[in-house]
């Protein structure tokens, strides 16, 4: 077919035109002329349009935009290869074995959790795994031992919205074990509206006080072992966590604002309980870790709103971590030698990182550990004199 020119610059606009009687429009290269006609289907010749056509110069701006779109594609892939496809991931490189030694793991049939418990169950430890969903709970089980050829597994049924189930549960683990040499407390949801059964933030209930009473009730076999480790996955959003005692019973709500405040209030609170069982309990041979495993793609996420994740879940397997990955820094904290000089300290991609100011305020932490014996003995209709902070 024979392609259209300008008559000035002699260049054609365009090669493959559409014959058809309506109007069309053609362009050019910056400097020739958009060609505007209207074909009457008479002639397939540019001689058929000349009494039809009418010539516009072309916009700059259009190059200029799509240069600019190009631009910008072409940044975004190179930030995600640089920070994400070729950035170095997490990776425990200990070698040490766990043989005869206990690990009780909450949040183990899921994500960071689960991948933990098989990981440690490789190294020969006796895995107990708290959980809510006990058919779940024994899946998970099997597929550790076939994959693993450890058969010293077990679950115990718990539920972190009701402390009484928390209490229940511990006092079922110290009847079954003599002591414990590792408590992971991975157990914590994202999203939460409303109160628990037992009248708290949803958030603060499920990530801080249940955790915090779990972890009181095993004092005593985590004593008996010497040297045993209390872990808690705790995440980057508690730099931007406050703990305001006055507004701590108020619910959460539904806004993106109320759950971001709450979610990282209660990270908070693990880096602060982290921190005063390490000066409450360092005489006793137990020593404290924080780990914030990197953005990881969990089913923490399944508690966001159908809308977050209708949007983002894309992104999310773009950019976040794999369970595996997230995983590292726990096993790692359970299993490295030589940490006990770091107790306390707050750990990133396997090594100790700088935190907050909030997490290093001792009186802070004090008085987060002793607000938290009264709510708990609250809850469970104790009396408040027997807890150990007042």
């Amino acid at each position: 077919m024979s392609a259209l020119y300008d008559s000035t610059v002699l260049r054609p606009l365009k090669t493959d035109l559409v014959f058809a009687p309506h109007q069309v429009t053609l362009y050019g290269w910056e400097g020739a002329t958009a060609v505007v006609g209207e074909n009457n289907g008479s002639s397939l010749t540019p001689a058929g349009f000349e009494s039809h056509v009418t010539t516009t110069p072309l916009l700059r701006s259009q190059t200029h935009e799509t240069g600019a779109y190009v631009f910008f594609a072409g940044l975004a892939l190179w930030v995600y290869l640089l920070f994400v496809v070729l950035a170095p991931k997490p990776r425990c490189s200990c070698r040490e074995r766990l043989d005869g030694k206990t690990v009780v793991i909450t949040g183990g049939t899921d994500g960071v959790g689960k991948e933990t418990a098989l990981e440690l169950a490789k190294r020969g430890a006796r895995i107990i795994l708290p959980c809510r969903n006990l058919q779940k709970g024994h899946k998970v089980i099997s597929e550790i031992q076939r994959a693993t050829g450890n058969f010293q597994l077990s679950v115990f049924y718990v539920d972190f919205t009701i402390l009484e189930s928390v209490e229940a549960c511990a006092k079922q683990i110290v009847q079954a074990v003599p002591k414990i040499d590792v408590l992971i407390n991975s157990a914590g949801i994202g999203h939460g509206i409303g109160s628990t059964r037992d009248g708290f933030p949803m958030l603060f209930g499920v990530n801080h006080l249940g955790p915090f009473h779990f972890t009181k009730q095993l004092l005593a076999p985590l004593r008996k072992a010497g040297n045993a480790r209390v872990i808690f996955v705790s995440s980057i959003a508690h730099l931007w966590g406050e703990i305001d005692f006055d507004s701590l019973q108020e619910p959460d709500t539904f806004t993106v604002k109320s759950q971001f405040k709450a979610y990282s209030r209660s990270k908070l609170a693990n880096v602060l309980v982290a921190k005063q069982l390490h000066r409450t309990e360092g005489k006793h041979g137990i020593t404290t870790y924080v780990a914030h495993p990197g953005w990881t793609f969990t089913s923490l996420f399944r508690d966001f709103p159908l809308v977050i994740k209708f949007l983002a879940f894309p992104l999310f397997h773009l950019f976040l971590y794999l369970p595996k990955e997230g995983a590292q820094t726990q096993i790692h904290l359970a299993l490295a030698r030589d940490l006990e000089c770091q107790s306390g300290g707050y750990f990133v991609s396997c090594r100790q990182a700088e935190s907050c100011q909030n997490a290093e305020d001792f009186r802070l932490a004090a008085d987060l550990w002793a607000y938290s014996e009264k709510a708990v003995a609250s809850a469970l209709s104790y009396d408040v004199q027997t807890c150990t902070s007042i």
